[in-house]
């Protein structure tokens, strides 16, 4: 797995828990001058965290086809309901969507909801079964993100090396 692939995952398991985007954002951009030095990330916290991050990717895939059966069980099609999400943001397109379908989609919104709260309940379950808060998860999320040794170590553990 790349690097990069590693942190678009896991990018994608925070959003899930709902780390705020300004988080994310800092995240992605140069420390500021003024910024706390690095945390001193353990051995055992990096294998905590891979193996948080490995429960994340298996909750993620088994809520993706989650997420399709249930916007399906209402009688749309996935790219149905991504259209009427987009059309949803101006009241010009939202005036457009047939009403039999918008009233599907607000049912399909109310299942993908309900799978949305329980795979963020699972996945900060999965965090915290290795002693971990998911705060804790977050920082070291972060710190990869700023430290390509900490990136390539947790890569190298996740295709399965460990490292001495």
């Amino acid at each position: 797995m790349k690097p990069s692939t590693l942190l678009k995952g896991l990018l994608a398991a925070t959003l899930m828990l709902g780390a705020p985007a300004a988080a994310v954002a800092q995240a992605q951009t140069a420390p500021a001058p003024n910024e706390v030095a690095p945390l001193e990330v353990s051995d055992s916290q990096i294998d905590s965290f891979v193996n948080a991050y490995q429960a994340i990717q298996s909750i993620q895939q088994s809520v993706q086809a989650e997420l399709v059966a249930a916007v399906e069980a209402e009688g749309l099609t996935v790219d149905d309901y991504n259209v009427i999400a987009a059309a949803q943001q101006t009241p010009e397109a939202a005036s457009a969507i047939d009403p039999a379908q918008a009233e599907q989609f607000v049912a399909a919104v109310e299942q993908v909801s309900a799978i949305r709260t329980s795979a963020r309940a699972d996945m900060q379950a999965a965090i915290e079964a290795e002693d971990l808060s998911v705060e804790e998860f977050e920082q070291i999320l972060t710190q990869a993100q700023q430290d390509p040794a900490l990136q390539a170590e947790i890569s190298q553990r996740l295709v399965g090396g460990e490292q001495p």
